[in-house]
C-alpha cells in the first residue's frame, strides 16, 4: 500500500517529484503571465484595442479565483495524479486554443479553459507537495512548489516575450504548450498513487472568510496586487520610452522585474521573521508608492526605467510575502485564500489600468495605481490593528511578526 512513508524514504526521488510538481506551476504561471508582454500583438492581430485585449487576463485570473474552491471541493475523492494530470491538460489545450484562436471570443473562451484546468492543478499539486514531503518538511515542500509562479515571473514570462519578439505573440503561445505536454508526461508517469488529503466541508473551507483579521487582510492583498499588477498588466504601453517598441528591451525589462521580484520575494521571508511583518509590509508599501509616483518622469530613459522597475518588483513581493506571513501568523489554514485574493487583485488589475489610461495616459498609469496602494497600506494598518485588539481580549501575547509597539499601548495594564 502505498504512503507518505515510500516517498519520504526516497529523498532523491521525492525532491525529483516536487521539482516537476513545480514545473508544473511554472507552465501555469508562464502561461498567465505571458500575455501581459504579447498584449499589443494579440490585440492588433484579434482586432481590438490593448485595453479590451486585457480582458484576457482580466478573465483568466477572475475565473481561477473563483474556481479554485470549488473545484477543490467538488474533487476531494478523486485522485490527485489524476486531478493535476486533466488539470494541465485542460491548461495546454486552452493554450492551443488560444495560439489558433481567429477572434477575440474565441481567445476568451480559451482564456477561460485554461483557468479552469489552472484551478485543478494547483491546489492538487500543493497537497500532493505537502502528501510526498518528508515529516516536518511540508512546509519546504510547499515553498519550492509554489516557487514555480516566481520563475514564471522571472524566467518565463521574459523568455515567452523573447520568442514573441523573434516570431509573434503566437509562438510565445506555442512555447507554453511544449512545457505543459511535457509536464504534463512526467506527472502521469511520475507521480502515481499519492495519498489523498483529509476531506474538507464548504464550512471548514470558508471558515477562514469569517476571521476580521483575515478577510481584512485579504483586502490588502487584492488592493496591493491590483495597485502593482495593472502596471505589470501593460508593461509593454508604460515602458515604451524606455523599450521604443523593441520587444527585446522589453523582455529584458520584464527580466529585471523577474529577477528582482524573486529578491524581494526571498528577502523579505527573512527580514519578516526578524523584525515582524508589519515593519516590511509598511515599508514596503511606502517604497512602492513613491516608485510609482517617480516612474512617469524616470522611465522616460532605459536606465530610469530598469531602476524603477528593480524597485518595483522588490517592493511589490516583498509586501505581498509580507501578507503571506500575516496570514499565516493569524490562522494558518487561511493561506490557500492568499492565492484566491491575489488573482482578484489580478482580475481587478486589467480595468483599473484601462481606466488609467483613458483618463490619465498610459505612461501616467502609475500614479493611479500608487493611489490603491496606498489604501492598501492604510488596510494593512487595520489589519494590525485588529490583530492587537485580539491579543488583548484573548489575553494573548501579540504575534512575533506584529510590531510590539502597538501592543505596547493597547496592553492590558
Amino acid at each position: 500500500m502505498t504512503n507518505i512513508k515510500q516517498y519520504s524514504d526516497a529523498p532523491d526521488k521525492t525532491r525529483a517529484r516536487l521539482l516537476l510538481l513545480a514545473s508544473g506551476t511554472f507552465v501555469v504561471g508562464t502561461g498567465g503571465f505571458v500575455i501581459a508582454g504579447v498584449l499589443p500583438g494579440i490585440g492588433e492581430s484579434l482586432g481590438v484595442t490593448q485595453s479590451t485585449a486585457s480582458l484576457l487576463i482580466t478573465v483568466y485570473a477572475l475565473v481561477f479565483a473563483v474556481s479554485t474552491p470549488l473545484i477543490a471541493m467538488v474533487t476531494g475523492r478523486v485522485s490527485r495524479t489524476t486531478l493535476m494530470v486533466l488539470g494541465l491538460a485542460v491548461v495546454t489545450a486552452g493554450n492551443i486554443l488560444l495560439a489558433l484562436a481567429p477572434s477575440f471570443e474565441v481567445a476568451v473562451f480559451a482564456r477561460v479553459l485554461a483557468a479552469l484546468g489552472a484551478a485543478a492543478f494547483v491546489p492538487a499539486a500543493t497537497a500532493s507537495a505537502a502528501a510526498i514531503a518528508a515529516p516536518g518538511k511540508q512546509g519546504r515542500a510547499i515553498s519550492l512548489v509554489s516557487s514555480g509562479f516566481t520563475a514564471a515571473t522571472a524566467l518565463g514570462a521574459p523568455i515567452g516575450t523573447a520568442i514573441g519578439a523573434i516570431g509573434t505573440w503566437h509562438s510565445a503561445l506555442w512555447f507554453v504548450v511544449i512545457l505543459g505536454a511535457v509536464v504534463v508526461v512526467g506527472v502521469s508517469t511520475l507521480l502515481r498513487r499519492i495519498p489523498l488529503p483529509a476531506p474538507l466541508t464548504a464550512r471548514q473551507r470558508f471558515a477562514p472568510l469569517a476571521n476580521a483579521r483575515v478577510g481584512v487582510t485579504l483586502i490588502t492583498v487584492v488592493l496591493l496586487v491590483t495597485g502593482q499588477y495593472s502596471g505589470y498588466t501593460f508593461f509593454g504601453s508604460v515602458q515604451d520610452r524606455a523599450t521604443d517598441g523593441n520587444g527585446t528591451i522589453l523582455a529584458i525589462l520584464l527580466f529585471v522585474y523577474g529577477v528582482f521580484a524573486t529578491a524581494g520575494n526571498l528577502v523579505a521571508g527573512t527580514l519578516s521573521d526578524r523584525f515582524g511583518n508589519r515593519r516590511v509590509l509598511d515599508i514596503a508599501l511606502v517604497v512602492l508608492i513613491v516608485d510609482f509616483i517617480v516612474m512617469p518622469f524616470a522611465a522616460a530613459t532605459l536606465v530610469g526605467a530598469i531602476i524603477t522597475i528593480a524597485i518595483w518588483a522588490a517592493a511589490a513581493w516583498a509586501a505581498v510575502l509580507a501578507t503571506q506571513h500575516r496570514i499565516v501568523e493569524i490562522m494558518p489554514s487561511a493561506i490557500a485564500w492568499q492565492s484566491s485574493a491575489t488573482f482578484v487583485g489580478i482580475a481587478l488589475s486589467g480595468p483599473l489600468g484601462s481606466i488609467a489610461i483613458g483618463t490619465v495616459g498610459a505612461h501616467n498609469l502609475t500614479w493611479v495605481a500608487a493611489g490603491v496602494i496606498l489604501l492598501a497600506l492604510i488596510a494593512g494598518g487595520f489589519s494590525h490593528l485588529l490583530i492587537a485588539r485580539h491579543a488583548k481580549a484573548a489575553h494573548e501575547p501579540m504575534p512575533a511578526g506584529e510590531d510590539a509597539g502597538t501592543a505596547a499601548v493597547i496592553a492590558p495594564r
